[in-house]
């Protein structure tokens, strides 16, 4: 049972967290202050019932999406809001800090409309974007293979050109989104004899829910990131027309690395939002009282250093988005900021738990939920060890 207590403090919003004004304009605080509201709509009881049933709120999402939020950064010609990247990290970091149930679809749901915008043609456009803007259609994206995560290489899904159609077989799992969206972008293997069995193969297509051949499989009940749908995608001889195929053959890492870019830095706003819903969580209790434990010295010393974590992913995260509006999109830059605020976000749900004690683990506080979700951060996306390896591998290029 939610008690009162907890539903009344867990959706303020923190003073703390409202350092980032300094960094915004006054349209991304507007969107911010739209976030913000959206959020004290959502009852505590929503938030806890999400994650216990595992259930997608698509009635939030379509919500959200009505008031432009589910295709922020992209133009009005196709539907858009005409706002920048920096606008939808505030609102991904605000959705995140008061736990919001469609954070995670809504940002997989502007990743996917990001490579039909830069590599679909007219067509594909006005089909998909559109509808993707009001909430019509929820969109995934269906890279992650059993034996095949961030490394492109290994995807063994496979694309046919068999007349006017692809037929595409294989298996896509942990997809964000699956179970309830109606289209997706997939990755696959083009079988072509003009081009050998490797990354100069993979090529895109959209991929609708209803398509001969596709079919939902087994459904995740996992640790963290529940109540999104996360599902197994199955092809079998699934056939795509060709007007469906995602930019030129051999172009699927290029489509797929040109979302990811964005969506690691997604990743790292959503992280250092749940960095910054546990550091509330602390505050709210440890000060409370005069006699509080935090005034004890080394209670202060721990708080201290969760702000100064989460304010270093803030700034790196903040620094990366903006990089993205003046058109200079650092995919090593993202690597750093999804990294560094996942880490971050990782770390102080941890230290939070470990001050607070066994009292504040239950789901009232949301911090268990910050904690099992935090865990997810580190991983999906790309996880941080390849990350690493990336960032490593662009310096000494260079």
């Amino acid at each position: 049972m939610v008690s009162t207590r907890a539903k009344s403090e867990a959706n303020k919003t923190s003073s703390y967290s409202d350092r980032r004004l300094a960094f915004l304009t006054e349209a991304q605080k507007s969107w911010l202050e739209k976030a913000q509201r959206f959020a004290d709509r959502v009852s505590l009881e929503d938030v806890v019932q999400s994650d216990q049933s595992n259930v997608f709120r698509r009635d939030l999402f379509e919500l959200a999406c009505k008031e432009g939020m589910g295709s922020l950064p992209f133009p009005s010609t196709y539907g858009g809001s005409d706002g920048d990247y920096l606008s939808f990290v505030v609102i991904n970091e605000e959705f995140a800090r008061r736990c919001v149930p469609i954070m995670s679809s809504l940002g997989v749901h502007v990743l996917c409309q990001e490579p039909v915008f830069r590599f679909g043609t007219d067509e594909q456009k006005s089909k998909y974007l559109p509808p993707s803007a009001t909430g019509k259609y929820l969109a995934a994206f269906g890279l992650t293979e059993p034996g095949a995560g961030s490394d492109t290489a290994a995807l063994a899904c496979t694309a046919k050109k068999v007349g006017n159609d692809y037929i595409l077989n294989g298996t896509k799992v942990f997809i964000t989104s699956g179970a309830s969206s109606d289209y997706f972008i997939v990755m696959a293997k083009l079988l072509d004899p003009s081009t050998s069995a490797n990354e100069k193969s993979i090529t895109a297509f959209i991929v609708e829910q209803d398509f001969p051949g596709f079919k939902i499989g087994q459904k995740f009940d996992m640790l963290g990131m529940r109540g999104y749908s996360t599902c197994e995608l199955v092809f079998d001889d699934c056939k795509v027309p060709s007007e469906n195929l995602l930019g030129a053959h051999g172009d699927g890492r290029k489509v797929a690395l040109s979302s990811l870019a964005k969506g690691r830095v997604t990743i790292a706003a959503q992280c250092t939002g749940w960095a910054q819903g546990a550091l509330d969580a602390v505050i709210r209790v440890l000060g409370k009282s005069h006699n509080s434990p935090a005034k004890n010295d080394r209670y202060a010393a721990a708080i201290g250093e969760m702000a100064v974590l989460i304010e270093s992913a803030r700034a790196l995260t903040y620094q990366a988005a903006a990089a993205i509006d003046r058109g200079q999109g650092d995919v090593t830059l993202a690597s750093m900021a999804k990294c560094q605020a996942s880490d971050v976000a990782m770390k102080v749900s941890t230290d939070a738990l470990t001050l607070l004690g066994i009292e504040c683990s239950q789901p009232d506080y949301l911090l268990e939920r910050i904690f099992r979700d935090a865990k997810a951060g580190q991983i999906y996306e790309g996880a941080n060890q390849i990350q690493r390896m990336l960032i490593a591998r662009d310096l000494l290029k260079s």
